[in-house]
């Protein structure tokens, strides 16, 4: 990881190289993030980029990090509606070129790279986190049966795994009605015999 530093032009050419490595991320996946690359397109010194990340690995990891969008940060208003709301918006993040750049270098890397496996397992652990508060405050409400916090995992992949296939694999920009028939599907099960 690389040192912190409190010196504005430090914070500025990291951020910069950040960016440029984003940007080439997106154009051409992981092996498009050379200390040559990121250094020629953030117009910052070879020699900074080494200061900041002395090897490649910690600059991918760093730009991955950088990159990634938090998941499932829920408001606290009805868990369908929430749920509708902020996976429009990841569906919207997801169909921009450089998330599907991510998604796909970290799916790949966490095999083998246990800084990137601790990267996927931060964003998937938080985003359970966050869901199972979600839906505890739901099933208090009378939205949802009890027992719905206990299955987090199991409805947060009912719920992503079907737009992430659609983006990542089909190729396909999930749209508001896909959405919204993906999060009903999944919540089915939960709601309140009536």
């Amino acid at each position: 990881m690389p040192r912190t530093n409190d010196d504005p032009r430090a914070r500025r050419s990291r951020a910069s190289a950040l960016a440029a490595a984003t940007e080439l991320l997106a154009e051409g996946g992981p092996g498009n993030i050379t200390h040559a690359a990121v250094a020629a397109r953030a117009k910052v010194g070879r020699a900074t980029l080494y200061r900041h990340w002395p090897d490649l690995q910690a600059l991918l990891l760093d730009t991955l990090t950088s990159a990634a969008h938090p998941m499932f940060r829920l408001g606290h208003g009805p868990v369908r509606d929430e749920l509708v709301t902020y996976l429009q918006r990841q569906a919207d993040w997801l169909n921009r070129p450089v998330s599907a750049s991510v998604i796909a270098t970290v799916m790949e890397r966490a095999e083998r790279d246990p800084a990137v496996r601790s990267l996927r397992d931060e964003m998937f652990g938080r985003a359970g986190e966050h869901l199972t508060d979600a839906l505890a405050a739901a099933v208090a409400r009378g939205e949802l049966r009890a027992g719905v916090e206990e299955h987090t995992r199991d409805l947060s992949s009912r719920i992503l795994g079907p737009l992430l296939f659609l983006r990542l694999m089909l190729g396909t920009q999930p749209d508001r009605e896909t959405v919204a028939d993906t999060v009903d599907a999944a919540l089915t099960t939960w709601q309140p015999h009536g």
